[in-house]
């Protein structure tokens, strides 16, 4: 009530609760409010799935009065109520504020995103470079500094009236167990004494208890069991598909569902459909970033009837994601960072935990750790589970493209006033606001040097890459050097997807007769390297990326019209990995074409270039049409 009355009163406001508390309530509320009144909101989100998500549950409800705009995606954007990315509202902030001149609230899902190496930039620019009459209402889990960070909103926005709700009560209590290989189930009380005994036998063999038989046995399910592995979390679903948990009747009830989503979304006769299909039918599925879309919105839809009884999945499941079980379960409490493994934090062992319990069902949820015997620890674990949520900081680093604009706007001396509103100048963190400042004086320098900047004002080059949020350097060096024009669009399509790959590790083999791309992977990389050398010589942290082309023979397979299961003969990349890339690569596309002239040849070019590769399994929004 809290939260509704400030909206009633047309104030911001923060919510921060835990998982499966009921924020999402607060959104619909204002939904529905902006509707019954006649006036515009925006809902964003972190992730495009996400927004897919809100889109089809939203549209639900009201058809017709939803649209949405992600990048990938762009339906009824006049719609009264607009899903977008949070990345997509703050490139209309900075591209044509008048397209949400109108919009009088705005809802951040997943606030405390903020506080990501990635995407927490995007989150502060949007809130300190909104219109000033937008209202906002921010969604959040737990957050330890929380009056920190909502005096920073409060500041930041001039709204001394903000509304702060907080809470760290769920629907449905948790309780949380460890799981010791040679022991079995352990209560939190008493993990000192488990883990003095498992260091006392730590080299003696004995019976080993396995998780997956205690929620069988114990009626613990359906159960998310979470895995940081997309490989583990395959291999785990293949090795427990022989539990067979459905009854019979089940067994009917989940195929008939499966066959009718693999109609409805086309993709009967997929080379991995047959293998889904084994494990469904057995009450067992997997879910992770490198599936085909189709195939996780095909899993997710099952999952919501309560037909799947244990989903094998990595942490994407968590994010936002409404679709509880009656247990959680994580296969280890570490997870790999890039460079090392490292304990899990506090806050997104809650984030995913929180799956745990169905409100209306479960009087509890129930939460097991299993304890890796080598590398577990009884501090690491207490802190992980018990400890208190960490706090978030700032991750505020202004893109070049941001830089640009900014400079176009105010100039240079109100840019670093407008840095100046960042949450880390709030924060006042000693060193590393001083850096941030630093590494902004430093971009501008590299972006002087490079001929972006040239007095007080941005040349053509600079304008162009202002246009582009994203590899906008790239572009614009590609550009101004008349890469785009001689290249034939084959080849055009090929660069720009080296451009936006970036490999995981052991993955992505070309597969192709390299002469094809030789001379333009030469040429652009001696183009990235001159600005790379600037970057480096101003000592610039994290420099624009070396184009990689490991995706050119599957890129090459696309553009000339091979289906998508024939991928699979030119690289070892997911599913899901490659259209996203794809995917990557036609909103560079677009976002390259708004940048030119109407009248240019290399706009219809594009055009027609976007055309080709949106097609099938990367059509994003053929995918959201088929429901």
């Amino acid at each position: 009530m809290q939260a509704i009355r400030a909206i009633d009163e047309g104030r911001s406001v923060i919510v921060s609760a835990p998982t499966g508390a009921g924020k999402t309530l607060v959104a619909e509320y204002a939904i529905e409010k902006a509707l019954r009144e006649g006036t515009r909101l925006v809902y964003t989100s972190p992730i495009k799935a996400l927004s897919n998500q809100k889109f089809r549950d939203f549209n639900a409800s009201y058809p017709g009065r939803i649209g949405i705009m992600t990048g990938d995606v762009t339906i009824n954007p006049d719609a009264p109520i607009l899903i977008m990315t949070t990345e997509v509202f703050r490139n209309t902030i900075f591209e044509d504020e008048r397209r949400i001149a109108d919009i009088r609230q705005c809802i951040f899902d997943e606030i405390h995103y903020i506080d990501d190496d990635e995407r927490g930039t995007v989150w502060e620019e949007s809130i300190i470079f909104a219109p000033e009459d937008i209202r906002f209402v921010c969604l959040s889990a737990t957050i330890s500094n929380l009056r920190e960070f909502s005096g920073w909103i409060a500041k930041v926005r001039n709204e001394p009236n903000l509304e702060v709700v907080w809470s760290e009560d769920r629907p449905v209590p948790l309780r949380h167990y460890l799981f010791f290989p040679d022991r079995g189930l352990v209560a939190m009380k008493n993990a000192r004494e488990a883990f003095r005994d498992l260091r006392g036998r730590r080299h003696q063999r004995g019976r080993k208890y396995d998780i997956v038989d205690y929620l069988v046995e114990n009626r613990r399910l359906p159960a998310l069991y979470f895995s940081f592995s997309r490989k583990d979390c395959e291999h785990l679903a293949h090795r427990y598909r022989e539990k067979d948990l459905l009854q019979p009747e089940e067994r009917e009830r989940i195929m008939t569902l499966f066959d009718e989503l693999a109609t409805r979304y086309e993709v009967k006769g997929l080379w991995r459909l047959d293998e889904l299909s084994r494990l469904v039918q057995r009450g067992v599925a997997f879910h992770h970033a490198g599936m085909l879309p189709t195939f996780k919105e095909i899993v997710e839809r099952i999952f919501t009837s309560g037909l799947i009884k244990l989903l094998f999945t990595t942490e994407t499941f968590a994010l936002g994601v409404n679709m509880p079980a009656r247990s959680v379960t994580f296969d280890r409490l570490r997870k790999f960072n890039g460079v090392t493994f490292e304990s899990m934090r506090t806050l997104d062992y809650f984030q995913m935990a929180g799956r745990a319990g169905r409100q209306g069902i479960d009087t509890v949820g129930y939460v097991y750790s299993q304890i890796d015997a080598k590398w577990d620890t009884e501090e690491a674990v207490r802190k992980t589970i018990l400890g208190k949520v960490d706090p978030i900081f700032s991750k505020f680093n202004l893109s070049y493209s941001t830089i640009l604009n900014l400079f176009q706007r105010l100039g240079e001396s109100r840019l670093e006033q407008a840095a100046e509103r960042s949450f880390s100048a709030y924060q006042r963190s000693k060193k590393a606001w001083k850096k941030q400042m630093e590494m902004l004086a430093r971009k501008l320098e590299v972006l002087r040097e490079t001929g972006y900047i040239r007095g007080e004002e941005l040349s053509d080059k600079g304008v162009f890459a202002s246009r582009i949020n994203g590899y906008e350097i790239h572009c614009a060096e590609f550009f101004s050097r008349s890469f785009f024009y001689f290249l034939e669009d084959e080849k055009l399509f090929l660069l720009l997807a080296a451009v936006v790959y970036e490999p995981r590790r052991n993955e992505g083999e070309i597969r192709m007769r390299r002469d094809i791309v030789r001379e333009v992977r030469r040429e652009s990389a001696s183009v990235v390297a001159e600005f790379r050398d600037v970057e480096e010589t101003k000592k610039i942290r994290g420099p624009i990326k070396e184009p990689d082309w490991s995706l050119s023979g599957a890129a090459l397979a696309w553009i000339e019209g091979a289906s998508f299961d024939d991928l699979k003969n030119f690289t070892d990349v997911q599913d899901g990995d490659l259209v996203r890339n794809f995917r990557m690569v036609l909103q560079l596309t677009r976002q390259v074409r708004k940048a030119l002239s109407p009248s240019d040849d290399l706009s219809q070019r594009l055009t027609e270039l976007a055309r080709r590769v949106d097609r099938d399994e990367v059509d994003a929004e053929r995918q959201l049409r088929l429901g």
